[in-house]
C-alpha cells in the first residue's frame, strides 16, 4: 500500500481453510473425461461448515486502525440449525467495528436475491450505516450468477442500505446492463476491481463518477498497479474525477 500511495483500504479475509489444499489435490487426480458435475459435487463437500475466521482482519486492523475498514465475509447458507448462532457471530463482529458484509454467490452457491433477504433485513434493522458488498458474476451452467436486475431488487427492497456491486464491469456487456438497470438506485455503488477499462468508462458515462469506487481485489485476484492504471488511463476524464474514484467516493461512503 505504501509503495503505491494507498492511504486506506477496505479489507476482508481470504479462505485459508484446509479444503483448498484438498481441492487442489483432488483436482490433480481427475482424469480426462471426468464431468464438471463430479468436480462441483466434490467442491461442495469440501466447503467450510462454519463462517470464516476473521481474526486475520482484526489483527491487521489493530496495527493501523486509521487505515483499515473491516468487512465480514458471510455465508447465509450455513446449515439452518446454526442460523441463530451465525447471526450472533455477525453481530459480534459488528460490535468489533466491522462496517460491512461481503457475500460471494459463486463460492457459496447462493441464489440472488432469495438467499440474501434475511441477511439484508438483519443488517438494515441492526444499523442502516452498514454496507453490503455483493460479488458480481455471470450466470453459467453451474452457478446461478448475479444479474443487475437481482441487485436492483435488493436496492428497491432495502433502500436504507448502501449496496456495492463488486467487479461491476467485469465484462462490457455486464457493465452496460448494470449501468442502465441500476442508474436510478442511488444506494447502489459500482466497484472497479477485475473490470475491463472500457466497461468502467461506460459506467462513468451511464451513472456518473460519484458512485464509482476504486477496488483492487489484491492480492487474491489482481495487483494494485494494474487496477490503479485502469483508472489513471481512462480517456477524457479529469484528474478531479479520477481522485474521486480513487479516494473521495469511498471516504464519503464510509462517512469519513
Amino acid at each position: 500500500m505504501d509503495r503505491y500511495n494507498v492511504e486506506k483500504a477496505i479489507i476482508t479475509t481470504i479462505n485459508r481453510t484446509k479444503y483448498y489444499g484438498k481441492q487442489k489435490e483432488e483436482a490433480s487426480k481427475m482424469k480426462e473425461g471426468d464431468k464438471m458435475a463430479k468436480f462441483l459435487d466434490d467442491f461442495k463437500k469440501m466447503l467450510p461448515k462454519n463462517q470464516l475466521d476473521h481474526s486475520d482482519v482484526i489483527e491487521i486492523t489493530n496495527k493501523a486502525p486509521e487505515r483499515f475498514y473491516k468487512f465480514f465475509w458471510f455465508n447465509p447458507k450455513i446449515a439452518a440449525d446454526k442460523e441463530e448462532y451465525n447471526y450472533k457471530i455477525l453481530e459480534d463482529h459488528f460490535k468489533k467495528g466491522f462496517c460491512g458484509v461481503k457475500i460471494h454467490p459463486g463460492f457459496n452457491f447462493l441464489k440472488i436475491p432469495k438467499d440474501t433477504i434475511k441477511l439484508l433485513s438483519f443488517m438494515q434493522d441492526y444499523d442502516k450505516n452498514l454496507i453490503f458488498f455483493i460479488h458480481s458474476m455471470p450466470k453459467t451452467g453451474f452457478f446461478s450468477g448475479v444479474l443487475p436486475k437481482d441487485i436492483a431488487y435488493l436496492a428497491k427492497e432495502f433502500p436504507n442500505l448502501r449496496i456495492i456491486a463488486g467487479h461491476a464491469a467485469y465484462c462490457m456487456e455486464f457493465a452496460v446492463e448494470a449501468g442502465l438497470t441500476l442508474k436510478k438506485y442511488n444506494n447502489v455503488y459500482f466497484e472497479t476491481s477485475c473490470s475491463v477499462s472500457f466497461g468502467i468508462f461506460n459506467l462513468l458515462k451511464t451513472v456518473g463518477h460519484e458512485r464509482i469506487l476504486f477496488g483492487s481485489d489484491s492480492p487474491t485476484a489482481s495487483t494494485l498497479p494494474i487496477e490503479i492504471d485502469k483508472i489513471l488511463t481512462l480517456p477524457k476524464i479529469s484528474k478531479e474525477v479520477k481522485q474521486d474514484i480513487l479516494y473521495n467516493n469511498v471516504m464519503k461512503l464510509l462517512k469519513l
